[in-house]
């Protein structure tokens, strides 16, 4: 690998990687002189919106990357279900064949797996959380070579992290932000069951909102990235690898990317360079910011892109595509199709045409009623040209009535039917990597008995409260659990409940985020608990270190989702004495990890949770305690937990009127943390679960 800035590295200490969604992107990185390059398979990675790689394509991929002198990482990066643990472990294997330089990882089941891969480098993906040096010495604990931090920390933070020995940190600097603190999301998947934490966010932040009815514009729209005149506070601060976001973004951009960051490292005019970094952002049609790295956190959304007018219409209620949302431009790289829409007389003739394949069908022409929440053709044909359905992009389309209005429903339908026709042209081979399995990891994966302690089904009435501190006193004068997890704690008020309801079993939890600063508080509260002798919930990676250093009890909440017993094992092993099941989870998966969870475990059956946390400073005056709709009629309402906007909705889920005895659990926890009234939400059970919201129970968790 040269110095002269013609392969590989270009600056010593500073490693470029590069996005690759699909060959072309990957071919282009190369070219351009990434030093490494990220990619997924065609299944557990989280850009599963993108083409990525089929097994037979993926050891050339990494065969021709290590030919360039440059490294492959493979993404393995979102929570896994029962079910998918066999491919997990089979992906691992391929990769350790293949020579993949490092795998980057978010469910704790792929940390009990390493130990069989001894040869394969692990990453935190940023999907973890790492906001903080003790979540960052928790993953070099655990045998991360690497970690991706959080887009949301300052430089200060991030050096503080970067100090951390034994561990290296990579930072994002180029492309899309999420409003939310990196891997704390659930709207995606509270909306309509596709889940950014498993790689299928439809970007539902990215609509327009209503408050109280009035307009609100898009507050949850976040600018887009660019640090490119940035890097040498970055190499200063200790930064070991930049990371170019782009997975869904076509060749081209790739190509023009990486180059601005390799005469970034090779000391161009930073100023010139942010000049010409407008151009990657053109691409989105949204502004550009490196505010976070200065701890400015105000006035960093409202640009919601090229395609919002019609991408909450397509995401709404959509279980079964494979279609980005994520308001991007690609161009004509990689398999197009062709899609007109033709207004006759009597309705609306549809026609797609891909790989050879062509197929006809029509929609009525509906009467439209609520115009303001209708799209016409035209728009919908444009917002077609920015996504990629199943590895499409759309090369042609033709209308002769783009004023023509199409309500959500139909628009929706449009998607569904679009993708299953791209399906059939596809003739894809089966997706699943075929490959045998090492005797030692098959036994890992293999399918354990489930604990004793897990006595209660799904449909017994719950023996847990989980309420905020400062609540629970008055709750606790009409109602006793068994046991009480109390949110945003501190030390004078846990003595003061101690005093007042000796004899309840306290659960303390830590929150799922905090930043550097705050973990002297988290440490002092940690240090009451153990000479109270409570129990501490621990919701990252970094609480689960300070308390473990503290020799407290430690169970795991939200923050540390399960979806598979191996994860619970792994947890177990690290001392963790109960789990919690992910709150996304659906019936099968529910039924599926408590048939052999050997840990003892918790599910919520009534809650409102935290659909979005996030650090974005926005204005109290205008969204402070106000309810905020979408055009789904998602409701949310906000508040300040920690100096953190918190966004819950209205309406909680509720299963406690669902009966399985499939699903066996030590706890039965009501989340009433958010709760307009606590003591009324604790006795309303509902007696009919068909009028009750159940989450993702009834859908297929995606």
């Amino acid at each position: 690998m040269s110095d002269d800035g013609l392969e590989g590295h270009v600056s010593p200490g500073l490693e470029l990687l590069a996005p690759a969604g699909d060959r072309e992107s990957l071919e282009a990185a190369l070219e351009a002189g990434a030093a490494a390059v990220y990619f997924g398979l065609t299944s557990l990675n989280a850009r599963r919106g993108a083409r990525n790689f089929r097994q037979e394509e993926f050891s050339t991929a990494v065969s021709e990357v290590h030919a360039r002198g440059a490294k492959a990482y493979l993404t393995l990066n979102i929570d896994l279900s029962q079910r998918e643990l066999g491919q997990a472990a089979r992906i691992l294997e391929l990769a350790r064949q293949v020579g993949v330089d490092a795998v980057l990882v978010r469910d704790p089941a792929l940390l009990a797996l390493r130990r069989a891969y001894p040869e394969l480098a692990f990453h935190f993906s940023t999907q973890t959380c790492m906001a903080n040096s003790a979540d960052v010495a928790a993953a070099r604990d655990l045998g991360a070579a690497r970690v991706v931090l959080a887009r949301e920390l300052a430089l200060d933070e991030i050096a503080a992290a970067s100090r951390v020995p034994g561990v290296e940190t990579e930072v994002f600097v180029q492309g899309a932000l999420c409003f939310c603190i990196s891997g704390r999301c659930l709207l995606s998947s509270w909306v309509g069951g596709r889940s950014g934490n498993r790689g299928l966010c439809t970007s539902p932040c990215r609509v327009p909102w209503a408050a109280d009815d009035r307009p609100a514009g898009n507050p949850f729209s976040m600018f887009d990235l660019t640090a490119v005149h940035r890097l040498a506070e970055l190499r200063q601060a200790g930064v070991r690898a930049l990371k170019i976001e782009g997975r869904l973004k076509n060749a081209a951009w790739v190509r023009e990317a990486v180059s601005l960051f390799r005469r970034a490292l090779h000391g161009d005019d930073p100023q010139t360079l942010l000049a010409e970094a407008q151009r990657l952002g053109a691409y989105t049609g949204r502004e550009l910011t490196s505010d976070y790295l200065d701890g400015e956190r105000a006035n960093l959304t409202g640009t919601s892109g090229r395609a919002a007018a019609v991408s909450d219409a397509a995401s709404q209620g959509d279980e079964q595509t494979d279609v980005s949302l994520d308001d991007e431009a690609p161009e004509l790289e990689g398999p197009t199709y062709e899609f007109d829409m033709m207004v006759t007389p009597r309705a609306v003739v549809c026609r797609v045409q891909a790989e050879g394949r062509k197929v006809e069908w029509t929609i009525p022409k509906t009467v439209v009623r609520r115009v303001h929440k209708a799209v016409t053709i035209g728009q919908f044909l444009a917002w077609l040209e920015t996504q990629t359905i199943r590895g499409y992009r759309l090369a042609r389309t033709e209308t002769n009535d783009p004023q023509f209005l199409i309500v959500p429903r139909a628009v929706n339908g449009l998607v569904q039917r679009v993708s299953a026709e791209l399906r059939l042209a596809q003739k894809a081979p089966d997706p699943r990597v075929r490959i045998a399995l090492p005797e030692q990891v098959a036994d890992l994966i293999a399918q354990g008995r489930a604990t004793g302690a897990n006595c209660r089904s799904l449909g017994d009435a719950p023996n847990r409260v989980r309420i905020e501190a400062e609540a629970a006193l008055g709750f606790l004068n009409q109602v006793r659990p068994d046991g009480v997890v109390l949110e945003n704690a501190h030390p004078g008020v846990l003595e003061r409940l101690l005093d007042a309801a000796s004899g309840v079993q306290f659960i303390v939890a830590l929150p799922q985020v905090f930043f550097e600063r705050e973990i002297p508080a988290v440490k002092k509260l940690i240090e009451f608990c153990a000479r109270a002798r409570l129990s501490v919930e621990v919701n990252s990676w970094g609480g689960w270190r300070l308390a473990r250093d503290a020799q407290v009890r430690i169970e795991s909440g939200p923050g540390l989702p399960v979806l598979n017993a191996l994860a619970a094992l792994r947890l177990r092993e690290l001392g963790i004495e109960c789990v919690t099941l992910s709150l996304e989870a659906d019936r099968k998966q529910l039924e599926d990890v408590s048939a052999c969870c050997p840990t003892p475990c918790s599910l919520v059956v009534f809650g409102r949770p935290p659909l979005m946390i996030t650090r974005v400073a926005l204005d109290r005056e205008r969204f402070l305690g106000q309810v905020l709709e979408d055009r789904r009629g998602v409701r949310l309402t906000g508040r300040l937990e920690r100096g953190l906007w918190v966004f819950r909705p209205v309406k909680a889920f509720d299963l406690r009127a669902t009966r399985n005895e499939r699903i066996r659990v030590r706890h039965l926890v009501v989340d009433l943390v958010g709760s307009p009234d606590p003591l009324e939400d604790w006795f309303n059970v509902p007696f009919d679960e068909e009028r009750t919201f159940r989450f993702n129970y009834d859908r297929t968790l995606r």
